[in-house]
């Protein structure tokens, strides 16, 4: 009697090896674990900004170059968290050397477009890549501490993403300046959205380090939607000059830049009430996806205010 048959030995020692196993026992190379990063969320956090930035004017090749640089270091993001072991040791081993493979190209192609865009783009745009940069360089000892998921972590990657709409503008021309509205309507929203991901998962679980989030996603979601519609309205209560707001202090007929809050705030409005409804009914974590639709949807609609602005 064979109670351990040939092809079951061959499944235990592929499976201890970590790969998966095809019916008859073989490898399933075309069942390999993708290397794409799997927070869904961040693909949008990174293309709405983009988007942004690059429609600021013509983009030139500068601007081209550093957005295909952000978009190699996104991608780079899953190699790497599987050779830091962020993904469990067994997934490393499955996978490890496919992932150091991409890890490294991806992370070499992103350094040298980065590096082309900033030459191309000029000493000008220095002061523009500060603080995409420093979020960047402050999240690495978030991540080799296995904390980037953290509120804090996420909040820095966040940061990240949605300032790099300056640099984007600066390499095509437009002063960085002129694209700070739209970059605070993307970290608001995107900050927002990080708040309440966490208080859904808060409401379902015991205890945890982002508790405090059950209560301050909502009460921060109100506080955009209040000061949104204060911008808006033109009464008595509303805020003075939310019209435009003269930053170089040059005339109307100058070149002065001019941050318009009201269509800022009219493009925050959307994602902001949507966050603000889905803290109130308390969604349940199985839900998350319709969630994370939602926000795509709500903006999409701020990416289009912001667009005609």
């Amino acid at each position: 009697m064979e109670w351990f048959p040939a092809d079951n030995l061959a499944r235990v020692l592929v499976s201890r090896q970590g790969g998966p196993v095809a019916a008859g026992g073989e490898i399933d190379i075309h069942n390999q674990p993708t290397l794409l990063p799997k927070e869904h969320g961040a693909y949008a956090e990174l293309a709405f900004p983009l988007v942004t930035g690059l429609a600021a004017a013509p983009p030139s090749f500068p601007a081209l170059a550093l957005a295909s640089a952000a978009v190699a270091f996104f991608l780079a993001n899953e190699p790497i968290a599987v050779l830091l072991g962020a993904r469990g040791q067994r997934l490393k081993k499955q996978v490890g050397p496919r992932a150091r493979r991409r890890g490294f190209l991806l992370m070499g192609t992103g350094i040298a477009l980065g590096g082309g865009g900033i030459v191309g783009a000029g000493a000008s745009i220095w002061p523009a890549l500060l603080c995409p940069l420093l979020s960047a360089a402050l999240l690495i000892p978030m991540v080799l501490a296995r904390r980037h998921k953290s509120v804090s972590g996420e909040l820095l990657v966040v940061t990240a993403f949605s300032t790099f709409v300056l640099p984007l503008a600066a390499a095509s021309g437009v002063a960085p300046i002129r694209m700070i509205p739209a970059a605070a309507v993307w970290w608001m929203s995107f900050a927002l959205g990080t708040l309440e991901v966490h208080a859904i998962k808060a409401r379902h679980r015991t205890r945890g380090r982002s508790d405090w989030t059950r209560w301050g996603s909502p009460l921060a979601s109100g506080l955009a939607v209040a000061i949104c519609l204060g911008a808006l309205w033109r009464g008595p209560f509303g805020i003075p000059g939310a019209t435009g707001l003269s930053v170089t202090g040059a005339g109307s007929g100058g070149d002065g830049a001019l941050l318009a809050l009201a269509p800022s705030a009219r493009a925050l409005l959307a994602p902001a009430a949507a966050l603000l409804v889905l803290s109130l009914i308390r969604v349940h974590p199985r839900h998350l996806k319709r969630v994370g639709w939602t926000l795509v949807a709500a903006n999409s609609l701020a990416l289009i205010i912001l667009l005609r602005v």
